[in-house]
């Protein structure tokens, strides 16, 4: 374009006498003031174009160097946005259809021109196409801001079917687009996962489309199976009516604040768990303290009683005996819970098992005398493994004690150590009087003691320690009891060779 008021025309046109007719009848216009180049060849048109501006181009399909609707692909590639009206014969307005249908804004029929039907034409296909000029450069500005945003958009129907994702939906989600364009959105597959958020979807869409916008936090997955917390919107978009004719689908990532405060949640249980631990922990030692002292002290004030026989001070001398090692061994639990929970680092000695667990019941025999028997049985190859001692000794030093505590006098524990090449197994079965059923689910909860044990002494903490030091040899355990028949614990742990 020349000038405000002055429109450039490219004429391309072989045939002399069409030359002149258009010439002529473009001269014959009051209306506009045209600047017409004309040129017979399409590479001659596309060497103008390449150095001159034009409004609009008069192109005839039938060249000496172009035939065709290549004649109109060509001078596209060169031009995107030049509006083109082809020239066409009586006979070739199929080919001058095509021509509209790939891209041209019209066409003339030589035969029938008029100054009113070029002017006409020409002055439209000009404004048709600074219109779809403008359209096209305000849908890459909505196209380039869909799909650099960070959120995860989509452009939905009316009735939810999904009509476009944006770049970050399709890189995180992963899927491709022909799983999810044109299928509801409740129905693409980063929902599949949870049928919770399908049915908010589902609803979620019929609100929105009645003029609501809807939001929540959603459960999403990728295509690699990757869970995401998603704060999601639906919101209706108007058309210049007033009707909803789109919905916009927005999620924003917020698996990174879930995660946090799930662990801010673990942490405030963690903290009100071991609150709770501490409150028992404190009661318990109370009155686990507050008995044998007051047994103790009322001990003194009858052995204060010059009155009494030497038989019942042996007897006050004894419970006060009894009352101090009950205390004592209160504090050697107590100590030991706390170290095997705080126990990081493990000790690989090298150990016999054989050996090592026949000298512990050798101990534990020498203590109870003939009150209780116990039955040692190895089975498999004794080999030198690394293990922690003290660990090792803690569990089966309190799984003994409690079934030689929990069994009837004359009573038989039975201890099997199972040896085979990758770990050990240590079973410990006794006859005594069983764990109710209802309270073998929090078995191993430190100071937890089962409903059955009376008045017989304990803490609670014995197979709490057992349980740490288990999980701390990354072995596991088992337990099998029935109230009145008696308990077997087996615990299974890995072993090392041990270093020489």
């Amino acid at each position: 374009m020349v000038s405000d008021n002055t429109i450039a025309v490219l004429l391309v046109e072989d045939n002399p006498a069409d030359v002149v007719l258009l010439m002529e009848l473009l001269q014959e216009s009051d209306a506009e003031c045209w600047q017409v180049t004309s040129v017979k060849r399409l590479s001659a048109a596309l060497e103008q174009l390449s150095k001159t501006g034009f409004d609009v181009i008069l192109l005839d399909l039938s060249l000496p160097d172009s035939q065709g609707l290549d004649t109109i692909a060509q001078v596209q590639a060169a031009v995107p946005y030049l509006p083109i009206v082809v020239l066409t014969g009586l006979q070739d307005k199929t080919i001058a259809r095509q021509a509209v249908a790939q891209g041209a804004q019209d066409y003339l029929v030589k035969a029938q021109l008029s100054v009113e039907l070029l002017i006409k034409t020409v002055n439209y296909a000009i404004e048709r196409t600074q219109i779809l000029r403008r359209l096209q450069e305000s849908e890459n500005c909505f196209r380039g801001v869909f799909n650099q945003t960070f959120q995860f958009m989509s452009l939905l129907s009316s009735d939810g079917v999904v009509l476009d994702i944006n770049q970050t939906t399709r890189e995180v989600g992963g899927f491709q687009d022909e799983v999810v364009i044109n299928t509801f959105i409740w129905e693409a597959p980063y929902w599949q996962s949870s049928e919770q958020s399908k049915r908010w979807l589902e609803t979620a869409v019929l609100r929105a489309a009645q003029g609501e916008t809807i939001q929540s936090e959603l459960q999403s997955c990728t295509s690699d199976q990757i869970p995401l917390w998603l704060d999601f919107s639906i919101k209706p978009l108007k058309n210049s009516k007033g009707d909803i004719n789109l919905l916009i689908a927005e999620g924003r990532d917020i698996s990174k604040l879930k995660r946090a405060e799930a662990e801010i949640r673990r942490s405030l249980e963690k903290e009100q768990e071991l609150s709770l631990m501490k409150n028992k922990f404190i009661s318990m030692i109370s009155h686990e303290f507050r008995s044998p002292m007051a047994i103790i002290s009322s001990a003194i004030d009858l052995l204060e009683d010059n009155e009494i026989s030497e038989d019942d001070k042996s007897k006050f001398y004894q419970k006060m005996r009894n009352c101090i090692d009950q205390t004592l061994q209160l504090i050697d639990e107590v100590l030991l819970f706390g170290r095997a929970t705080g126990r990081v680092e493990l000790e690989h000695s090298p150990l016999e098992l054989e050996k090592y667990c026949s000298e512990i019941v050798e101990t534990f025999q020498l203590t109870t005398g003939r009150e209780h028997q116990i039955i040692y049985v190895c089975e498999g190859t004794s080999v030198q493994v690394g293990m922690d001692p003290f660990l090792l000794k803690q569990i089966i030093d309190n799984l003994l004690s409690n079934a030689i505590k929990y069994s009837p006098k004359s009573g038989m524990i039975r201890f099997t150590l199972s040896l085979q090449s990758n770990q050990a197994i240590f079973c410990i079965q006794d006859w005594g009087i069983g764990i109710p059923q209802q309270d073998q689910a929090q078995l191993f909860t430190a100071f937890k003691r089962a409903g059955n044990v009376y008045k017989i002494q304990g803490t609670g903490l014995g197979l709490a320690i057992v349980k740490q030091c288990v999980d701390l040899l990354h072995g596991k355990i088992d337990v099998e009891s029935q109230e009145g028949c008696g308990t077997t614990f087996t615990v299974t742990l890995p072993l090392s060779l041990a270093e020489t």
